[in-house]
């Protein structure tokens, strides 16, 4: 199984790659502020599962949470659409 982590730099995230990697079964693709959201249309190739875990908990403005939370979510959902 192929699947997807957004906010991979994160608590959750790291976490959660870790556990991942201990099964053979699964091949963990990564999405971390470094990369761009025109970068997931490519990611989402042959995904399987998403775990969506991007977001900013305590941003210095709102334009920041707006960018970082609705905008990579709702980005994050046409491609999604698109890709079916």
């Amino acid at each position: 199984m192929r699947v997807l982590v957004t906010g991979a730099n994160g608590f959750v995230g790291k976490n959660l790659i870790a556990h991942l990697a201990e099964r053979a079964d699964v091949d963990v693709t990564t999405f971390t502020r470094q990369d761009s959201i025109t970068d997931l249309p490519a990611l989402l190739d042959n995904v399987d599962f998403i775990f969506h875990l991007a977001g900013t908990n305590r941003p210095k403005d709102p334009i920041e949470f707006e960018q970082c939370n609705v905008d990579l979510t709702a980005s994050l959902c046409d491609y999604v659409k698109a890709s079916d």
